[in-house]
């Protein structure tokens, strides 16, 4: 250990002549402690929310969306279907309906968006996880049933239970009819049986309703035609650049995240916003520390002109109060890391702050410990080399 370590330690933990210096340097210690800790919480509660969100959107979500550019739907005649099925990355590939319909039950009418779906792919194992009642299945001997959203179960004062009458009818507007002022030719109507109700997402949940692909085909009138095609694949970008090279004048393809850009990005903004803030306080808390070290240099003048008559050079003497700031962040900034993982661990597995559906998960991410140990040893140093550098000259050199 060399001279301005041995004495920098000294002057951390021996104690100081003036308590007004104790005082000031817990205050730097307790406020880097805070700011790293606040850092690592609050990262990892956002990076929770993501993974929560991502969840929610992504686990019931194919990987690519495909639909048309001009028109509303994708001819059964049209290449591309059979052409990702020549594609190895491609896992699954599944013709979808969605269209708008109204459903009727008793007296009440709502309007909802109904998807149909390939059974093959959409099997009652697929929702079995998301479902509040009822079972995952969109046939029940042969006869085609519907899932519910949770929010329009609710609106609808519907049961799954097949020992109520659970029966709804369902209103779709004829592609072939032409519209009249009444109306009532214009809209074909089938009835069905709600086979359960599943809670995805808000947006699933108070708007869609899942059926049979052969189901919505009959309903409004499709020839095998689909609105969209949702493809599962190994990997995402192959297929996607695949798509867009040979059919990028006919389709809009998007990936789970391009769809769901606007909620994916608020998060990350709202993520990085935060964090710029808490930045902003761990430099204001990094002022402490200068005062700290500032203090410190007045305080121990005389020990300098003994340092210097002993032979001590200038350089080792302007190390001691710079290591000393280094030290001070150094144990705050990594005893807040500490507590912060502490706290992160405590409420994963005790789950201290609940939210509506279950708790706030909290994910500690190794980049984001890096991150913020990156950002605590620039600002420590900075606030260590102001005082030590700057200020020292013009406080003690002048008067040696």
């Amino acid at each position: 250990m060399n001279v301005s370590s041995f004495i920098a330690k000294r002057y951390l933990f021996a104690k100081k002549s003036r308590n007004i210096i104790n005082v000031i340097s817990f205050i730097s210690f307790f406020g880097l402690l805070v700011s790293s800790a606040s850092l690592v919480i609050i990262l990892s509660g956002f990076n929770g929310l993501q993974f929560l969100v991502e969840e929610m959107y992504g686990n019931y979500s194919a990987d690519l969306f495909i639909t048309p550019i001009d028109g509303k739907s994708i001819e059964k005649t049209h290449p591309v279907y059979k052409d990702l099925l020549t594609q190895k990355e491609v896992l699954s590939l599944s013709k979808v309906i969605e269209e708008t319909v109204m459903i009727k039950k008793e007296s009440r009418w709502i309007t909802a968006k109904i998807k149909g779906v390939d059974t093959s792919i959409y099997s009652h194992t697929f929702f079995e996880p998301s479902l509040t009642e009822g079972n995952g299945s969109l046939y029940f001997n042969g006869y085609p049933m519907v899932l519910l959203g949770y929010g329009l179960q609710d609106q609808l004062q519907v049961s799954s239970d097949p020992r109520y009458l659970n029966d709804i009818q369902i209103y779709g507007l004829s592609r072939k009819k032409k519209l009249s002022v009444q109306g009532s030719n214009t809209f074909d109507s089938k009835k069905t049986q709600i086979a359960g109700v599943f809670s995805i997402n808000p947006e699933l949940d108070n708007s869609t309703l899942f059926a049979p692909y052969n189901f919505v085909n009959r309903l409004f009138e499709y020839d095998n035609e689909a609105t969209s095609i949702e493809i599962n694949t190994k990997s995402v970008e192959k297929v996607k650049t695949y798509v867009q090279n040979k059919y990028g004048n006919d389709f809009n393809i998007k990936t789970n995240e391009e769809k769901n850009d606007l909620i994916y990005a608020t998060n990350d903004t709202e993520k990085w916003m935060v964090l710029c803030i808490l930045i902003f306080i761990l430099l204001l808390s990094t002022f402490n520390t200068m005062a700290s070290i500032t203090i410190l240099i007045i305080d121990k003048k005389q020990d300098i002109k003994s340092l210097i008559a002993m032979g001590s050079k200038y350089a080792t003497i302007r190390n001691v109060f710079f290591k000393e700031g280094l030290f001070i962040c150094l144990s705050g900034s990594l005893a807040g890391l500490l507590i912060g993982v502490i706290v992160c661990f405590l409420q994963n597995h005790f789950h201290i702050i609940e939210l509506n559906i279950d708790y706030w998960p909290v994910l500690v991410k190794t980049n984001d410990l890096i991150l913020i140990l990156v950002i605590l040893l620039i600002t420590g140093t900075l606030a260590s080399f102001i005082p030590s550098q700057i200020l020292m000259k013009r406080l003690i050199k002048r008067d040696l």
